[in-house]
């Protein structure tokens, strides 16, 4: 009689295996759920909108305190010459950018605001004019002076201030290929310049009263900075 029963009792726990795997089936995946691709921002690659214009062939003149009491005695032959120390001047025979360039830049990316955006296959242009603005950021201690000289060999202001205006008349497009439209941003970006600077102090020779010639001592040293530049990207949508 027992055996009467196997079919029985195999019949019940199939039905139950059933019904519980019917159950998973139809229950949400919460975890795993696909996100369209409508609701992820494509973006594309930055470009370059604005740079700073700095001047070339700078000379800066200054008379620098520290030296001032300077008096060295120099004896020669034809007696004591007297050495007085008279002015220096910064110059830069050479600057370059190190990094960044046209790329993405140093970094870090600073004030990213909405421009505009077009609709798919569509066009447009900014409502308002706007703009960015920033610094050169010197990366390390220095006087007043060379402080000057570098702004104005990267930016031509004293201040090393820079800005760039985003312009009404541009025309921005959405390529077919975005999903519902491509919004626009601009933002500031920064390129690493490294400036050499030739510094000379000038002094004059007196024999008594007498001034005789002028006599110079330069040095050169490395300066590093960030440089901003005006980008723009966008991000489809």
């Amino acid at each position: 009689m027992a055996h009467n029963h196997i079919p029985a009792i195999l019949a019940a726990s199939l039905a139950a295996l059933t019904l519980a795997a019917s159950q998973v089936a139809s229950a949400p995946n919460l975890r795993n759920e696909s996100v369209s691709s409508a609701q992820v921002a494509t973006p594309t690659a930055p470009v370059v909108v604005g740079k700073p214009q700095g001047q070339a062939n700078l000379t800066v003149s200054f008379v620098d305190v520290a030296l001032k009491q300077n008096r060295n005695t120099i004896l020669t032959p034809q007696g004591n010459l007297t050495e007085q120390y008279a002015y220096s001047t910064y110059s830069v025979p050479y600057k370059v950018i190190e990094d960044g360039n046209d790329n993405v830049g140093l970094g870090p990316r600073e004030q990213d605001s909405f421009l505009c955006s077009a609709p798919k296959g569509g066009t447009s242009t900014i409502v308002n004019p706007v703009e960015v603005r920033a610094n050169v950021q010197i990366q390390s201690y220095v006087g007043m002076e060379l402080r000057k000289l570098i702004h104005l060999i990267w930016t031509n202001q004293e201040d090393g201030s820079f800005k760039h205006v985003y312009s009404k008349t541009k025309v921005y497009p959405a390529p077919e290929s975005a999903p519902y439209h491509r919004d626009y941003y601009r933002a500031i970006q920064y390129d690493l310049g490294t400036t050499i600077v030739n510094r000379t102090d000038v002094y004059h020779v007196y024999s008594g009263n007498n001034h005789l010639y002028a006599t110079s001592y330069t040095s050169q040293q490395k300066i590093y900075a960030k440089i901003p530049k005006a980008i723009e990207y966008a991000k489809d949508f």
